[in-house]
């Protein structure tokens, strides 16, 4: 299954047991959730608990974005298995500074969010899970 826009690319990996995501410019909030929650959804289709978000060509997640995710998306996702999530880092310094926030308020017991330079060390990490 893959789910593919102008703005992001979602998909299961079978070999790697986890739902990548590939996100490309500026998504608009609409876009930014839709594409969340259709990972969710790829998630819960595979009993899959692992993600590889490649955000390092997104421009940027609103400070509402930020707040859904920390308030609404992040804990109900969690109840559905998501454990483990590895990010290639965003080039944006705006995008940087929001996934980290984002990432500072994460229970770091019930999801782990590790950082990375290349696509490669976040698959390398994923294997180690």
């Amino acid at each position: 299954m893959e789910l593919r826009t102008d703005i992001y690319n979602i998909y299961f990996d079978e070999q790697e047991d986890a739902v990548f995501m590939e996100w490309d410019g500026y998504a608009t909030s609409a876009q930014f959730r839709a594409g969340t929650e259709l990972m969710l959804n790829v998630l819960i289709k595979h009993h899959a608990s692992k993600v590889l978000a490649d955000v390092k060509d997104m421009v940027m997640i609103g400070l509402d974005d930020q707040q859904w995710m920390d308030t609404e998306f992040l804990p109900r996702a969690i109840k559905f298995g998501f454990k483990a999530i590895a990010m290639v880092k965003p080039d944006s310094y705006f995008n940087k500074i929001a996934v980290e926030s984002i990432s500072y308020k994460v229970d770091k017991e019930k999801l782990t969010i590790n950082f990375f330079d290349s696509l490669e060390e976040a698959r390398e990490w994923l294997r180690t899970l």
